[in-house]
């Protein structure tokens, strides 16, 4: 899941605006400084990286894209 960070929660936590919820996400597995406004990676309720703006914006677009098959 794609999401961007609109605030710190607790410590070793962040709110993520997820696009349709928004959820709090650990950063247990971060090294990198993570803060408002960034673009993060996620998955079962743990953030596992940084994205740049353009890369979740290209990842969002993949996502909401219709599939062919």
């Amino acid at each position: 899941m794609v999401g961007q960070v609109t605030a710190t929660r607790s410590p070793g936590c962040v709110e993520v605006d997820a696009g349709d919820r928004v959820v709090t996400a650990s950063l247990l597995t971060m090294t990198d400084a993570v803060r408002a406004g960034d673009w993060v990676l996620m998955h079962s309720g743990m953030v596992l990286g940084l994205l740049t703006e353009q890369e979740a914006k290209d990842a969002l677009k993949l996502r909401s894209s219709p599939t062919t098959g």
